[in-house]
């Protein structure tokens, strides 16, 4: 009765791992390097290596599992084309290794994310049922590894789960902006006001093994969120307050956005050296409301969000300090 988990040495993955492996279950992680075992060590698993990118990695890996948790991908590229390898057809070379190699399988767990939605519009929150309208090269290949998934629901059990931002212990995104928040400044995209709904790593950790044990239709898809979405504004002030700091706020038009993207861009596509900042990404930190509904894992899947945003920051500051990031 093996879980495999792929992504298992990233944030998500070994965060999985440490749940899973406290249930007693036998777990079987992918990894493409086993010179960065970090968050596994000491962990009672078995370490296969390979790479959802090429298939041909992918038979020990999916030979006989039972349950199977698809979190690698790439969430930084040097361009689209490296997004859709690592992200769509890597899921869709692990599915056709599924699908030969584990004809037991109970469920595939395809973790999407908010991007292959897009934001929601005007006031409301983006759901399940709304037309994806992704707005940056991660998001549609995003999307078009849901749609990879979908081909195979009538063969295999399969559960799409789209977290919003995911923070937490081990999670590197978020340290550039505690960083610059310690030194004082909150730095904001544009004028008006922003939402956003947040996941604590271990409210969705919880929210995909619950996907895992579920009878739900296969090919349901379900967001997974605290259950209110957040004003950054309350966002910035909490974090200020856990930091002890008097931050000034400093408003980057949203044109030097692009400009700055764009230089990313050139950048990244000369040296093919992904970068956190390109034309898309700036698109993405423009929107105003990445906030999504999340009523139908509450009802379907017993999903509840139990990590308050304050003790949730609390701990990953902790974490910082205590690897002296900060």
């Amino acid at each position: 009765m093996t879980d495999l988990v792929t992504g298992a040495s990233g944030f998500i993955g070994s965060h999985l791992v440490e749940a899973l492996v406290s249930q007693r279950r036998p777990v079987r992680c992918l990894v493409r390097d086993r010179q960065r075992l970090r968050w596994l060590a000491g962990q009672p698993v078995e370490i296969v290596e390979g790479d959802c990118a090429r298939r041909e990695t992918l038979t020990e890996a999916t030979y006989g599992v039972d349950r199977v948790f698809h979190i690698a991908g790439a969430s930084w590229a040097a361009t689209a084309t490296e997004f859709y390898r690592q992200n769509a057809t890597g899921t869709r070379n692990l599915l056709q290794a599924c699908a030969s190699n584990a004809p037991q399988l109970r469920r595939f767990v395809l973790v999407s994310s908010q991007a292959a939605s897009g934001p929601a519009s005007g006031r409301g929150t983006v759901g399940e049922n709304d037309p994806p309208r992704p707005v940056s090269a991660y998001g549609e290949s995003k999307l078009a590894a849901e749609r990879y998934a979908q081909q195979y629901r009538d063969r295999i059990p399969i559960t799409i789960i789209r977290p919003s931002t995911v923070y937490g212990p081990r999670d590197r995104a978020f340290l550039p902006y505690f960083r610059l928040v310690r030194r004082g400044f909150l730095l904001e995209f544009g004028a008006g006001a922003r939402d956003v709904s947040l996941c604590h790593v271990s409210d969705l950790v919880a929210g995909l093994m619950q996907a895992a044990d579920s009878q739900s239709a296969s090919g349901s898809v379900y967001f997974v969120a605290d259950s209110e979405p957040y004003s950054w504004q309350r966002v910035e002030e909490m974090v200020c307050g856990i930091l002890g700091v008097s931050a000034k706020r400093l408003i980057l038009p949203g044109w030097m956005l692009y400009v700055i993207g764009s230089l990313g861009q050139v950048f990244s596509a000369v040296s093919r050296v992904p970068v956190q900042l390109n034309r898309a990404r700036a698109a993405e930190l423009l929107e105003r409301r990445w906030v999504c509904d999340t009523s139908l894992a509450r009802r379907e899947l017993g999903y509840e969000s139990r990590t308050t945003l304050e003790a949730g920051l609390r701990q990953l500051v902790r974490w910082y300090e205590q690897e002296n990031w900060l």
